[in-house]
């Protein structure tokens, strides 16, 4: 069994109470360069720190506006219209004055008196007689010429026959279409149409002759028309444009 040794501490040396003149000089020294250091940081940190600018003096001054000054337009000159003309009288046309004859002055000498006046004999002067002239022959009345016979007016050309219904000859019938409308509405009836046909049997116009009473059928025949070709009518071996009577029927049972 092994036993510990515990050590015995004994009481510490006493420090001495005066140093030494090589610790004095030691300590000294170490103080010195240690202010010298601080020295030298504060040095180099005052170097460092940028040196903040001096403050300019701002110098404010109070500007008074002068007042604006408002310029007049001069007036404008009165210009005083002229006076209107006066106008003058005319002038009097001066005619020339004619000369007043004087009568002649007679002298007493030359005063004739009715006594000295002498009247010529009156001779009478008895008519003669008038010779009577031939009478002059009448002049042969004028042959009146013979007058040309007047033309005869042109005769407007006749206009186109109009074919009974009878006399219909389809190629090609119309493809009638009975209205949807017209017949849900149990609209129904007969359209006679009035068909112009050219000489190649095609309708160049189509009139309603009579209306079945309703505006739908009678649309329904006149696009169903368009669509048929007739056999043109023949005059004379020439075939002619006529009129053509075409009745449509529209019956609900077809």
């Amino acid at each position: 069994m092994n036993s510990t040794v515990v050590p015995q501490w004994g009481p510490l040396p006493a420090a001495p109470s005066e140093l030494s003149a090589l610790q004095r000089h030691a300590l000294t020294v170490g103080v010195v360069l240690t202010h010298g250091a601080l020295a030298a940081a504060i040095v180099m940190f005052a170097r460092e720190t940028p040196s903040l600018p001096e403050p300019q003096a701002i110098t404010v001054e109070l500007v008074t506006q002068a007042p604006e000054t408002v310029l007049t337009p001069p007036a404008p000159a009165k210009v005083e219209a002229p006076p209107p003309p006066v106008p003058q009288p005319p002038k009097p046309v001066v005619q020339p004055s004619r000369p007043t004859p004087t009568p002649p002055v007679l002298s007493s000498r030359q005063q004739a008196t009715a006594n000295d006046i002498v009247v010529p004999p009156v001779t009478e002067v008895r008519p003669q007689p008038v010779a009577p002239t031939p009478a002059a022959a009448p002049a042969p009345a004028a042959v009146a010429a013979p007058t040309a016979p007047a033309a005869e007016p042109p005769r407007a050309p006749a206009g186109p026959k109009v074919l009974p219904s009878s006399a219909v000859r389809y190629l090609v019938e119309p493809p009638l279409s009975y209205p949807r409308a017209s017949r849900e509405l149990g609209e129904q009836g007969v359209v006679r149409l009035k068909v112009l046909v050219d000489e190649t049997g095609r309708p160049r116009d189509i009139e309603i002759a009579r209306s079945s009473g309703y505006p739908r059928l009678d649309q329904a025949a006149v696009s169903a028309m368009r669509s048929a070709r007739f056999q043109p009518h023949l005059e004379e071996g020439v075939a002619r444009t006529v009129w053509v009577l075409a009745p449509l029927t529209f019956n609900l049972e077809d």
